[in-house]
C-alpha cells in the first residue's frame, strides 16, 4: 500500500485550534505560545516542526513567553507556490511579521539547525527585534549538491527519492534516527508525526524551493557573516550531522560567541537533552 500520499492543508490541519493559526496574505501560518515573561522565539530545523520542542518548550514557560512557528515548507503551516519565499530572507521577515500581530517587539531566539540559521539571518536583517541568540548544532556548511541537481530533470529524480523514502515508515525511521543518539528520543510516534508533518500538498513547492535557495555556494555559511548579537552555541558531543569541529569553526568567526557542548548527546538536544538545553539557555540568557 502507497504511504506517502500527500494531504491536503485541510485534512492535514482540520483537527488543529483556529487560534493557532495567523494569516500573513491569505496564507495560514503554525504558531504555538505558552508561558508568561520576555519572548522567546523557537526555530526549528529542516524536515521538522514546531514537534522538535514538545519537550523543550514547558521547561521555558516559566520565565518566558515561549513561541514556535512552522518555518515555510514545513510542519503545520501552508505550502506558499512562489520559490522565493523558502529563501532565508522571505523566512525571516515572515517571522517578524507573525510576532507584529502578537505586538512582540524584541525577543530571543533559539534555533536548532537550519532554524539557527535562520534566526542569525533574522538578527541581521531586523537587528532590533532580536535580543539574544542560542544556536543549537547550527547549520554552517553544507556539502557541495551535485552538479545534476542544478537542472530540472535531477531536482525531479531527487523529490521521487524524497517522496519514496517518506512512502516507507520503517526506513524514514532509520535514516531520520541518524541525528539522535540517545536511545528512545526518536521513537517511532514521534517519527510517524514528523512524516506526517512532511506529506502535504505543496510538497513538491517547498522542493524546488529550497532548491533554489541552496544554489548559492556560500549558503549557509553567509548567513553569520558580519553578525554581532551575543551567541551561545550548543552542539552535541556526538553529533552525526553537525560534527563538533563545525560548531568549533563557527564560533570562531562569530563576534561575541561562546560555545558549550553537551555530552552524551547527538544532532537532536532540543528533544535528547531538554532539560540541560533548557539550563544552559535559561543562564546564558541571564547574563547581562
Amino acid at each position: 500500500m502507497w504511504r506517502g500520499r500527500l494531504k491536503s492543508f485541510h485534512e492535514a490541519t482540520r483537527a488543529i485550534m483556529p487560534e493557532r493559526f495567523v494569516e500573513i496574505d491569505g496564507q495560514r501560518i503554525h504558531v504555538t505560545r505558552s508561558g508568561r515573561g520576555r519572548p522567546i522565539l523557537l526555530l526549528h530545523g529542516l524536515t521538522a516542526s514546531h514537534y522538535s520542542f514538545r519537550h523543550l518548550a514547558p521547561l521555558l514557560e516559566d520565565g518566558f513567553e515561549v513561541i514556535t512557528i512552522d518555518l515555510n515548507g514545513f510542519g503545520l503551516t501552508e505550502r506558499p507556490r512562489l520559490r522565493d519565499h523558502y529563501a532565508l530572507g522571505h523566512q525571516a521577515d515572515l517571522i517578524v511579521r507573525v510576532l507584529d500581530t502578537f505586538g512582540i517587539g524584541e525577543c530571543d531566539v533559539l534555533g536548532h539547525s537550519y532554524g539557527a540559521t535562520v534566526a542569525a539571518t533574522l538578527a541581521k536583517q531586523h537587528p532590533f527585534r532580536v535580543g539574544k541568540l542560542v544556536f543549537v548544532s547550527p547549520a554552517s556548511a553544507f556539502d557541495p549538491m551535485p552538479w545534476y541537481v542544478h537542472f530540472a530533470p535531477g531536482k525531479e529524480v531527487f523529490y521521487r527519492l524524497a517522496l519514496l523514502l517518506l512512502s516507507d515508515p520503517r526506513r524514514y525511521h532509520r535514516i531520520a534516527g541518524r541525528a539522535f543518539h540517545v536511545e528512545g528520543s526518536f521513537t517511532e510516534a514521534d517519527s510517524e508525526i514528523y512524516r506526517s508533518h512532511l506529506l502535504v500538498k505543496g510538497l513538491r513547492s517547498a522542493w524546488y524551493g529550497f532548491f533554489h535557495s541552496m544554489r548559492d555556494p556560500s549558503f549557509p555559511g553567509s548567513a553569520y557573516d558580519s553578525l554581532d548579537h551575543p551567541v551561545l552555541i550548543l552542539a552535541g558531543e556526538h553529533d552525526k550531522i553537525v560534527r563538533l569541529w563545525k560548531c568549533e569553526d563557527l564560533a570562531g568567526r562569530l563576534i561575541r560567541s561562546k560555545l558549550e557542548v553537551i555530552p552524551d548527546c547527538g544532532h537532536s538536544a532540543p528533544e535528547e537533552k531538554p532539560a540541560e538545553v533548557a539550563e544552559r539557555t535559561r543562564r546564558f540568557l541571564a547574563e547581562r
